[in-house]
Formats: structure tokens, sequence, C-alpha cells
């Protein structure tokens, strides 16, 4: 209550992003505001090797993101171009390609968002998020906001679940996987 609300997405095909939505408004369920989703930010998932990660934004009004399109020869004209090429905007601003972002769930209780990456059997380079080439089994992130709040632009993330055949698998009990 009183707080930004944050929608969490992952572009379901190989090499592509995790996105965050973060409203303008703050939520009232005593004053519910039809429009709310209409009015916000949208940021873009980089994951660092240090097991560091930021989002950003994915606005044209934001001066870093400016930057970065003039950097890489990019022109957007509105902030509706931005959204249509959303794929385009997360390139410039050198968002972590994913092993095909397909489901999320924040937890209930701990607020922990986990993110299954289903499969990239195309993949040749590896980085510490995406840690297996041609990963046809995929693996399952997970993270933890700054502070706990929905709308931070900084967090924490680990590998919860590497997916595979038994012979190369693993499950992280020492970072509270299953």
């Amino acid at each position: 209550n009183g707080q930004p609300l944050a929608f969490y997405s992952g572009d379901d095909s190989r090499n592509e992003y995790i996105y965050k939505f973060v409203t303008a408004g703050r939520w009232n369920p005593r004053s519910i505001d039809p429009d709310m989703l209409d009015k916000g930010t949208l940021y873009v998932a980089v994951f660092h090797d240090d097991g560091t990660g930021e989002w950003r934004a994915l606005d044209i009004n934001d001066p870093a993101f400016r930057a970065a399109a003039a950097a890489a020869g990019v022109e957007f004209k509105d902030q509706a171009d931005v959204l249509v090429n959303t794929r385009l905007a997360a390139d410039v601003v050198g968002a972590t390609k994913m092993d095909r972002p397909e489901w999320g769930a924040v937890h209930p209780q701990t607020g922990e968002v986990y993110f299954t990456l289903t499969n990239n059997s195309s993949r040749t380079e590896t980085d510490a998020a995406n840690p297996r080439p041609a990963n046809v089994n995929g693996h399952i992130i997970r993270w933890r906001e700054q502070g706990n709040r929905p709308w931070a632009t900084k967090f924490e993330w680990d590998i919860f679940v590497l997916a595979g055949p038994t012979t190369d698998s693993q499950i992280l009990p020492a970072q509270g996987g299953a």
C-alpha cells in the first residue's frame, strides 16, 4: 500500500531479455486507479558476473538511455518508438541476453523473483547468468531487489537450479535451492 507496483516479464525467445515495468502511481486499495498501468517506466535487466544486477530504463527521457542510443548510432523518434522496438532498445543499453526467459514468479513471503530460462540451443558464448553453451535444458535464475523494494534499480542474483540430465545438473542448496 502506498508504493509503486512492479511487473516482470520475459521475451520468450533465445538471446532475449527480462523486463520490469514499474508504475509511476502508487497502489491504494481504497482508491483504485484504472489507468495505473498507463504511466511508468520499463526497465531491462543487466546481470553482472559478480552476482549483482541493475535495471536500465528504456525511457527516451532518461539521459543515460539517450546517451547509449547515440553511442550506438540508433535514433528513436519518441517513447512509442522505444516500446515498439524494445529488443533494439535493450541491445542499445547493454542488457544481458538470456536463455529464453519464459516464466517468472515472485515468492509471496521473501519477495525473491524466480525466472525460468528454458532453452538456448544456439548459445555459443557463456556468461555468469547463462553458464552453458547450447543450453538445451535451461536453468532458473533468482534475484532479490535491493532493500526488498520491487521498484529498486539494483538487485543481487544467483542461479537457483541448473537443469539437465542427472550427470550434468545442479541444485544449489547452499544458496537455498530445493
